[in-house]
């Protein structure tokens, strides 16, 4: 909860396309170091870098990422299409989310994959597909009025100039 509450003080400052993709970075990054600390052999030093990372991941996600999220999605469509685009991304994000569980609970599970702290290549690895796609698709919305947003997607600017395209009050399409 504290985290989520410094995550709004930090959208506010940095937007919302840096913190979600440096938060993303860190964490599969983190996660990769995971899956090191689980292929170096069962140890008492390995089993706590692995206890150790899988909660830094969980705290530093619940700091950028997750409520970054939130806010992304309740920006990122044009006006006219926020209550379909946002309906459409909660069920993809559901029918993805449930094979994932059942994966988690097979790839962990010691009479199944038995992957253990092996796990972290797996997410890091879907991490890293998601950090190139949001970095090429996620715009940067701090300060920009829904109109703006609506023009901007309109024009067909990519995502990353989102920031340095200057719009004039006299726009409107």
């Amino acid at each position: 909860m504290i985290f989520v509450m410094l995550s709004w003080i930090l959208t506010s400052y940095f937007g919302r396309r840096p913190i979600y993709l440096w938060g993303s970075a860190v964490n599969t990054l983190l996660l990769f170091c995971l899956g090191v600390a689980g292929s170096v052999g069962r140890s008492t030093a390995a089993n706590l870098a692995q206890a150790s990372l899988g909660l830094i991941v969980s705290v530093l996600f619940t700091l950028g990422p997750a409520p970054a999220s939130w806010v992304i999605i309740g920006e990122t469509s044009a006006i006219r299409l926020r209550p379909l685009t946002t309906g459409i991304g909660r069920a993809s994000y559901y029918i993805v989310e449930i094979p994932c569980i059942f994966l988690a609970s097979y790839m962990l599970n010691p009479t199944g994959g038995n992957l253990g702290g092996k796990c972290g290549y797996v997410w890091g690895a879907t991490g890293f597909i998601c950090l190139v796609v949001a970095y090429f698709g996620l715009p940067e919305m701090k300060g920009r009025s829904y109109r703006e947003i609506d023009i901007l997607f309109k024009r067909k600017v990519p995502a990353r100039q989102w920031k340095k395209t200057e719009l004039s009050i006299d726009d409107d399409e």
